[in-house]
């Protein structure tokens, strides 16, 4: 009979498919869930340039978007 605390291998197997786990996690919402942000990740390795547009002030309009 088992005693009441698990064995050292179950232990580390534990951590093991914790981490692996939290890591497929992390992976699968960086490259599906935040398709929508501005800089959508990519692993192809092209290249793309993004436009930032300065802060409006409170006493100003917003700057319209250029087309």
């Amino acid at each position: 009979m088992r005693g009441r605390f698990p064995r050292v291998g179950d232990r580390a197997v534990g951590i093991t498919l914790g981490i692996v786990l939290g890591i497929g996690v992390i992976l699968l919402f960086l490259f599906l869930g935040s398709r929508s942000t501005i800089d959508q990740p990519s692993i192809s390795g092209e290249t793309t340039q993004t436009v930032t547009q300065p802060a409006a002030s409170p006493g100003q309009p917003k700057p319209k978007a250029p087309r």
